[in-house]
């Protein structure tokens, strides 16, 4: 079950929460909702987060190897599909996401997760990280500076094409997203930068404590 994964994260993680109960963070972990195809925005209960495809079609919540039990798809990825997310009650300052997929097979050196937020159609700015290329959901991606209201996640390669194939393989590469994690509002303090890296740490540590079998269903 999720939650005994993400027991010895949460110690690691705990400095987030400690910047005061008026300013907590919420975290969702698709546990409690149903899988399968998802309709263009979705929401995980009463969460004010929907989630959305690039494409218009293609989202799936389910428990793949690659993920960390229930977690957010994006298919049609030979097209580039990829995952947006618009926050239903105003603007944000703190977004962080555990992600996966990232096989070797279907990935080359340098591909990467591109995380991008803006605030209504203005760009507010964007961050990435690097595949360690181990096909684990182990790696966490976040931005902290606000305000913003939607965002989006895509697996891109080095120059930032958003990946419709990789590896030399003919297929695209899906984003899969878990433990989405964000502040209550623009009014929120964010975390100080040891509380940030608690956060990379201890939602990190959700990945590495699972070890997953290659995804070889790739649609």
């Amino acid at each position: 079950m999720k939650l005994r994964h993400l027991a010895p994260a949460a110690a690691a993680a705990a400095a987030l929460f400690s910047y005061g109960t008026a300013h907590a963070l919420t975290v969702i972990d698709f546990e409690a909702d149903p899988g399968g195809v998802q309709a263009e925005g979705f929401l995980s209960g009463l969460f004010p987060l929907s989630f959305f495809s690039d494409l218009g079609a293609g989202l799936e919540l389910a428990a793949i190897p690659e993920g960390d039990g229930n977690s957010l798809l994006a298919r049609n990825d030979t097209n580039g599909n990829f995952i947006k997310g618009v926050f239903n009650d105003g603007a944000h300052s703190f977004l962080s996401m555990t992600f996966g997929n990232d096989d070797p097979a279907f990935t080359n050196p340098g591909d990467r997760a591109v995380l991008t937020v803006y605030n209504g159609a203005a760009l507010v700015g964007a961050t990435f990280v690097v595949f360690n290329r181990n096909d684990l959901m182990d790696q966490t991606i976040g931005f902290n500076f606000g305000p913003f209201d939607n965002w989006t996640l895509a697996y891109t390669d080095a120059a930032g094409s958003v990946c419709t194939g990789g590896g030399g393989a003919a297929t695209g590469l899906i984003e899969v997203i878990d433990n989405i994690t964000f502040d209550d509002g623009v009014g929120a303090v964010v975390p100080e930068p040891a509380a940030w890296t608690m956060m990379i740490m201890g939602f990190g540590g959700v990945g590495a404590l699972t070890r997953r079998r290659r995804w070889l269903a790739i649609a």
